[in-house]
């Protein structure tokens, strides 16, 4: 086939067909002004992103008994500032009475005066006798005028780095709040630019191949950029007011909407160059492009942003990621089907500009009948439960992983093991080593003149805690905020917080401790009992795993009732919901295999820390389930027209998964290239979600829908394009 979008075809026209989209020719005849209004949309949206992204704080992220606690600690006065620890290693070995003394004079008088640093502590001698530890207090202002702690961090840092650079012999580095939080924040930051800067040419080389054109394969990418750049703009006004957005909502902005904007219009171009090759005249080749390929696209759009609606049953840090996926993809069906057809009309021939020879002359022979998926294809319906059994059977065994797979919320272990903040974290635990466990803390908030109260009844609890399995000790004094309002005892467990048994510590002390702590505060008016602290990552892992079966299926009975009322058959429906169960089981499968266990940390660069990020398996089953649909209805629809034409359901097979294979192919090609740069980024819960989506829609695109699709809808026959009366016609 061609790529030129000739109104003048070498050879008589075919007939101009009686489904031709109306909006599209609509989009045509008025291509200035789509494209006009196009233009003014995105550059309001790039004024609307200038503004900045408001995001959510960690604490605004958590759930449950443990959220109540943290925001009782949060608007208490303990008069205590955020503090930041700088740890200095001799590197010759233990350090001597008089070097240790002289070392800590050095290291006092290094921060004395640091714009930032409220007050210095005194350095302390490490129990590996070969290290000082020092205590800062950053000076972060308190009540309505309190910053974070990351904004005032830098000059203490900088003093840190100079202390480092004067002393060769010493291993020096700082932790803290605001440290963790300003180096994270600089992480996510250069992560994202990385993702643009590589996503975009390895996209736009993936098109050159598709097209063998120059400005062909920049439209596509064009689309795909500016549908990012509204759906964040977007966000941007949402976040400032209405609803602030989880920090992880730019990245997902961008790995969704360049993959599906993309491949939206990707779908409708070659449906173009199919139609053109045919014969038909270019306004005849984009209406049918239009009504076919752009009815798949409506279609596939809507099942993405109802999977993405799943995140919303799920609520909490979910809702804004949600928003976010859920945006970029409607900018991004909204694009391909109103301002595709009006740049195609001003193109014309332009499209075709700046050929490439060799990729042309290779583009013109994809998606026919005799390519490489049309023939397999041919081989699969005359055995569909040979081939759909072996191939089912082998995704399967990729699942099979998937049922040991263990969930942990990740702190400074998912963070990229070379960061400064990381190895210092790391050289205050060898410098001062714990137990491994956890602590959590009993929050109790009463009117201040009951703070005797509070801590008798406190103190009458201690023997039922210390009887709680897993209690190691139970703080001997109590921390009490400056009005007496709010009291908090710390309770130290010998249990890791990713382990199961973790969760069932703090289940008891709710169930043993906190009533008889209420009940000794019977006659206290308001007051509050809470546990938190250590608990908060506990609770918001199990939060997760208790939604996910709720966000499983919300998103099954929404994509069926979709399925169901494009097509009208219920056993494609029933058979689209399997087959997407069993792409993403697979997905699970491969990510437990791989980021539970250690062999391949050399080659993805990454430290395994034995478990799956606990956000990860929502957030990939909405998103796998939606992107999945893009292959799917394509091919089902091309199926369909095929079977429509009166071939025979096996031969409709054939034709349809060879007519759509160069398209679907290049589709994949694209989304697996943005989400294998994911897969480079440096902190372990990208990566992890770069690596599973890009694993996923391999396994997608070959597997299933080249051959476990073609096999069942084979076996289904008509079945697949019929239904009962009661199905609304949709799909006519």
């Amino acid at each position: 086939m061609t790529t030129t979008l000739d109104p003048t075809p070498t050879r008589p026209a075919p007939p101009a067909p009686e489904h031709r989209s109306r909006l599209t020719l609509w989009s045509m005849r008025h291509r200035w002004l789509v494209s006009l209004a196009g233009l003014m949309i995105l550059v309001g949206s790039g004024w609307l992103l200038a503004g900045g992204i408001t995001t959510t704080q960690p604490d605004e992220q958590l759930v449950g008994d443990s959220a109540e606690a943290a925001a009782i600690v949060a608007g208490a006065d303990f008069g205590e500032r955020p503090t930041e620890r700088v740890v200095v290693t001799s590197k010759a070995g233990p350090l001597s009475p008089s070097a240790a003394s002289d070392l800590a004079s050095e290291l006092t008088e290094a921060y004395a005066g640091v714009p930032g640093v409220a007050s210095v502590g005194r350095p302390m001698p490490a129990p590996d006798g070969r290290s000082l530890v020092l205590e800062l207090e950053l000076a972060t202002g308190g009540g309505d005028t309190a910053v974070p702690a990351a904004d005032v961090v830098a000059d203490s840092l900088d003093a840190t780095e100079a202390f480092a650079a004067d002393h060769p012999e010493l291993e020096v580095g700082q932790v803290g709040e605001g440290s963790i939080d300003r180096e994270l924040d600089a992480t996510i930051g250069k992560d994202f630019e990385r993702a643009e800067i590589y996503s975009i040419p390895i996209t736009l080389l993936i098109l050159l191949v598709a097209f063998g054109a120059v400005v062909a394969a920049g439209v596509p990418l064009l689309l795909g950029l500016s549908s990012v750049l509204v759906a964040l703009g977007l966000t941007a006004a949402a976040s400032r007011g209405l609803l602030p957005v989880d920090p992880s909502t730019q990245s997902l902005v961008l790995l969704i909407g360049l993959a599906v904007g993309v491949d939206y219009s990707l779908f409708i171009m070659r449906r173009v160059q199919e139609e053109i090759a045919a014969g038909r005249s270019r306004v005849d080749a984009v209406a049918i492009a239009g009504a076919t390929a752009g009815r798949a696209v409506v279609i596939s759009g809507l099942t993405v942003v109802v999977a993405m609606a799943g995140m919303l049953v799920a609520g909490g840090l979910f809702t804004s990621l949600a928003v976010g996926a859920m945006l970029v993809v409607a900018v991004a069906v909204a694009a391909s089907a109103v301002l595709l057809p009006a740049m195609l009309a001003l193109l014309g021939r332009g499209v075709d500009w700046l050929r490439i020879p060799f990729l042309h002359r290779l583009s013109r022979r994809r998606g026919t009948d005799r390519s490489l998926w049309g023939r397999l294809a041919g081989r699969v319906s005359r055995h569909p439960l040979a081939w759909g059994g072996v191939t089912a059977a082998l995704l399967l065994a990729l699942a099979l992983p998937a049922l040991g797979m263990k969930t942990e919320l990740g702190s400074v272990d998912v963070l990229p093991a070379d960061l400064q903040v990381v190895r210092a974290y790391h050289q205050l635990e060898r410098a001062v080593p714990t137990d491994g466990g956890q602590t959590v803390d009993l929050v109790v908030r009463a009117d201040p003149a009951d703070a005797d109260r509070v801590a008798a009844a406190l103190e009458r609890a201690v023997g039922t805690t210390e009887r709680v399995a897993h209690v190691t000790q139970v703080a001997p004094e109590l921390t009490t905020s400056l009005d007496g309002s709010v009291t908090v005892q710390t309770v130290a467990l010998d249990v890791d917080p990713s382990a199961g048994e973790f969760g069932d510590t703090v289940d008891e002390l709710r169930a043993q401790v906190v009533p008889e702590v209420e009940a000794a505060l019977a006659g206290v008016p308001s007051a509050e009992v809470h546990v938190g602290g250590g608990a908060e990552a506990s609770d918001l892992a199990r939060w997760m795993d208790a939604r996910l079966p709720w966000v499983v299926g919300f998103v099954l009975l929404l994509t069926l009732a979709v399925m169901l009322l494009s097509f009208g058959s219920p056993w494609l429906a029933v058979a689209t919901v399997a087959l997407n169960l069993l792409s993403v089981g697979a997905a699970y499968g491969v990510l437990t295999l791989v980021f539970q266990h250690t062999w391949a940390e050399g080659l993805l660069d990454f430290t395994s820390i034995g478990a799956v990020e606990a956000w990860l398996p929502l957030l990939m089953f909405v998103i796998l389930f939606g992107l999945s649909m893009d292959y799917h209805v394509f091919v089902t629809s091309r199926v369909r027209e095929a079977r429509d034409a009166g071939l025979p359901p096996a031969e409709a097979v054939r034709r349809g998964v060879g007519r759509s294979a160069g398209v679907v192919t290049a589709a994949a090609a694209v989304m697996v290239g943005v989400f294998s740069v994911f897969g480079m980024l440096s902190t372990l819960e990208m990566k992890e979600l770069g690596v599973g989506l890009a694993t996923a829609i391999l396994l997608d695109a070959t597997l299933v829908r080249g051959v476990l699709l073609p096999a069942v809808l084979t076996l289904l026959g008509d079945r697949a394009h019929t239904g009962p009366a009661w199905v609304p016609r949709w799909h006519h």
